[in-house]
């Protein structure tokens, strides 16, 4: 799990990053933010410290925590006045962020990162080991959501129901919609199975598998950068779903049950 750990970390923590240069450099394009104490401003600040953060693994739990908070305040600033379902209104990609950063704040680092080297040798601490009991309550919470996801889009492609919303500007749909309908039958099949907690490393799996196809065949044709060719979000999903195939579903979940 150690091995899963990193490459959500390090993906999740790239991918943000691209957010916060986005904002304070006009990376890929986009138009710089000048007024650094804007809310978009301050945004930019905590992505472009945040994202390195993560990616090296130094205050992980903290960072995660705060870039949780900052996703969670810009959904409901941003996104949702626009509709009622992220994958519709525009937000799906700070949904996936906001529950992924606060797994990662009860997760931690794991063992390949900086904060394991400066904690070699030391107690586990009275905070981290209270933020660690909630990993797994946490990892349930973030596989129901994105089974929840996983279903929503099946439902788009197969019903043709929950049209999308336009959403960050310059970056066209997300790769995922755009594989051929038939796979919706996969994504209306994962989704219910990820939120019971059931056969979830078999479906991680199959979704990791989608998802990856989505970005190679889809999004990076479009553009080199993921924030620009609208593969953030299955990247997102694949490394979510890599740590789903290697850990198990946590509380909450017929797997655990089937188990006992």
């Amino acid at each position: 799990m150690k091995h899963a750990l990193f490459v959500v970390r390090v993906a999740a923590g790239l991918l943000f990053w691209q957010h916060g240069l986005e904002k304070l450099f006009g990376f890929a394009g986009a138009r710089p933010e000048t007024a650094l104490l804007s809310i978009r401003g301050i945004a930019g600040i905590l992505e472009g410290i945040g994202g390195p953060l993560l990616v090296v693994g130094l205050f992980t739990r903290p960072t995660a925590f705060i870039l949780s908070g900052e996703m969670a305040v810009a959904y409901f600033r941003a996104w949702a006045p626009r509709g009622f379902f992220p994958i519709a209104n525009g937000g799906e990609e700070a949904t996936l962020n906001a529950f992924c950063f606060l797994w990662l704040a009860a997760a931690g680092a794991g063992p390949w990162s900086l904060d394991a080297l400066w904690q070699q040798g030391r107690g586990p601490g009275a905070l981290r080991a209270r933020a660690s009991a909630l990993e797994p309550h946490a990892r349930a919470l973030l596989r129901i959501v994105v089974g929840l996801l996983l279903t929503l889009h099946g439902v788009r492609k197969i019903f043709g129901v929950l049209p999308s919303i336009a959403g960050r500007a310059g970056a066209p749909p997300i790769a995922l919609d755009s594989l051929p309908a038939l796979t919706g039958y996969l994504e209306i099949v994962a989704g219910p199975l990820l939120m019971a907690g059931l056969f979830v490393r078999q479906t991680a799996c199959l979704v990791a598998a989608e998802a990856a196809l989505a970005y190679v065949v889809v999004a990076q044709p479009r553009a080199p950068w993921p924030i620009r060719n609208g593969g953030i979000e299955v990247l997102l999903y694949a490394a979510i779903m890599v740590y789903f195939a290697a850990a198990d579903a946590g509380p909450w979940s017929f797997d655990g049950r089937r188990r006992r």
